[in-house]
């Protein structure tokens, strides 16, 4: 367990050391430490700006400062040896120019959360002294925690957490297959496991007809059965029948999303017209529309594939910062940033940048030890791997990794999303996968 000393907290300005010397004193005469004068000065070398924190923590490493700088560009927080003030890890976040000093408001952050995930708000509190917003949503089976920045209304932590301790995929795809034959007499086509939303798509062809049958992969339940595109659900209207119904409430557009939630029994479908987005629940029996909600739509433009800098200028973007070998590079789609992970003479660097414009968001480095970097001047780059997977399928590189030799390749077209391992010496493909994207 690390025991941790703070020396300073929060201190505007300039450092102010009065009442807390003695305390790293009595450190420095133990383990012949910095003191807290020296390592700020130390902080200081590596970063501009004002120290505003001090923590002294003993780690399994042996002791180490952790110092906050507040600077004219970012905020940095540096993790620093107690003995030798050596760099371990810096953390640096870049301030947003257009901030002023307003907080968006508790109901503006309760709007940005409910957009992520539709449900009910259990809490919603201001943290003061982390600038963030707390909110706790509840949806069906799950609870969702997030926190929002106070300043700019970023989504900076999303956590989905079950509250049934049971898995989400109780039953066998196996088992799922038996399901669909016992309603289905015919011929099993393809059958697929849908982790994001706990189901087996099973499709099944009988005579002239192709069967898609939507099984609950806890239960073992048909929640929706369809043929030759008609769905015949439980429920006395069918998948298409509301569609209609939505599309007419609303005077035209195009489907989203559609769905039956059995358990309630209406249909919940999602329309797009124009500039404004469309949330209706629909009556499973009778057809009749019990809510309906109208939204305007914030468009942005990352949800266009085309919009994207894409990864390889991204990892051409943390390396004009770090000359170094990329040991990962991934399109995080939730919060529209490039992560990229570069090495360079026994330094991990770890950079978010701006999916759109290419700004670095934010920058870490930390010290490792006994690094692979997967540097052999044998393997294909990852530029030509690329290549090679987008030959396969068409589409946006979204990951890429290089791990044993193989090379790790994401693909999303907007439908489907491919993963495919590539030798990282012969540029053979080992494998691919294709599943419908989250």
């Amino acid at each position: 367990m690390m025991k941790k000393t703070i020396i300073a907290l929060a201190i505007t300005g300039s450092l102010v050391i009065s009442g807390v010397v003695g305390v790293a004193a009595k450190y420095s005469a133990k383990q012949d430490i910095l003191s807290s004068q020296e390592i700020s000065k130390k902080a200081l070398s590596y970063v501009k700006g004002k120290v505003y924190k001090v923590e002294l923590d003993h780690e399994n490493m042996g002791p180490v400062y952790e110092v906050e700088v507040k600077g004219p560009k970012a905020k940095y927080e540096l993790k620093l040896d107690a003995k030798t003030g050596e760099l371990l890890k810096k953390s640096t976040e870049y301030y947003t120019t257009t901030l002023g000093n307003k907080f968006i408001g508790l109901e503006k952050a309760k709007q940005i959360a409910l957009k992520s995930v539709k449900g009910t708000i259990q809490k919603a509190k201001f943290d003061k002294e982390d600038s963030v917003y707390e909110i706790e949503i509840i949806k069906g089976k799950y609870e969702y925690e997030f926190d929002i920045d106070a300043y700019t209304g970023k989504i900076l932590k999303k956590e989905k957490t079950k509250f049934s301790s049971k898995s989400d995929r109780a039953i066998s795809l196996s088992k799922a297959k038996q399901i669909a034959l016992s309603s289905v007499d015919g011929v099993v086509q393809t059958a697929q496991y849908h982790p994001s939303k706990g189901i087996y798509i099973v499709h099944v062809k009988k005579n002239a007809k192709t069967y898609e049958l939507h099984i609950d992969a806890e239960t073992g339940r048909i929640i929706d059965q369809q043929s030759n595109n008609s769905t015949l659900s439980n429920a006395g209207l069918s998948i298409g029948n509301a569609e209609e119904v939505a599309l007419n409430a609303v005077g035209g557009g195009s489907i989203i999303t559609s769905n039956l939630d059995s358990e309630d029994g209406v249909y919940e479908v999602k329309v797009r017209n124009g500039k404004y987005e469309y949330e209706l629940e629909i009556d499973a029996t009778s057809g009749e529309i019990l809510k309906q909600q109208k939204e305007a739509v914030e468009y942005n433009s990352l949800s266009d594939s085309t919009a994207l800098i894409g990864v390889e200028k991204a990892k051409q973007i943390a390396l004009s910062k770090v000359s170094g070998t990329i040991s990962s590079a991934t399109y995080d789609q939730e919060d529209g940033v490039y992560e990229v992970s570069v090495i360079s003479n026994g330094y991990g660097y770890d950079f978010d940048i701006n999916a759109q414009t290419g700004e670095i968001i934010k920058q870490e480095q930390e010290k490792v030890d006994n690094v692979t970097t997967n540097n052999n001047s044998s393997y294909i780059t990852s530029q030509q791997a690329s290549q090679i997977a987008l030959s396969k399928v068409k589409g946006t590189v979204t990951k890429i990794d290089l791990e044993d030799g193989v090379y790790e390749v994401e693909i999303k077209d907007g439908t489907y999303e491919y993963e495919l391992e590539i030798d990282a010496q012969t540029g053979e493909v080992l494998s691919l996968e294709k599943d419908y994207e989250d």
